[in-house]
């Protein structure tokens, strides 16, 4: 195998778990499962180091190949996972503000201010 074909199957793997993750992440985020959300950080932050090292790495990566066209288009659909989980995520913090707001008669700009500095409701 190729030093560049190498690159192209590394590329792939990696991009392939993330995508991997990035499902799983969205399965958390819908479940609103907060251990397996916070493990799963680690997780694409360091699948994402490493595709960002490997793309870098390879400047004699030809852009026209059409293994590079198949790496581009896995990318593509992990940045598109990505932003339909960062959607989700900020429709749950929307909807979180929202009851904290109604909940405490509260207007959007003191949701802050729920709690006092020893734990306790404000009232």
């Amino acid at each position: 195998m190729t030093g560049i074909s190498a690159k192209y199957t590394l590329l792939t793997e990696l991009g392939e778990r993330l995508s991997i993750v990035l499902d799983k992440e969205f399965e958390a985020l819908a479940q609103k499962n907060l251990p397996l959300l916070e493990s799963l950080q680690s997780q694409k932050v360091e699948l994402l180091s490493e595709i960002e090292g490997s793309w870098k790495a390879s400047p004699e990566l030809d852009k026209n190949d059409n293994s590079f066209q198949g790496v581009r288009s896995l990318i593509e659909t992990c940045r598109e996972k990505h932003i339909r989980n960062d959607i989700l995520l900020r429709k749950q913090i929307d909807e979180v503000q929202a009851l904290i707001g109604t909940l405490t008669s509260q207007t959007s700009d003191n949701y802050g201010n729920v709690y006092n500095k020893l734990g306790k409701i404000k009232k």
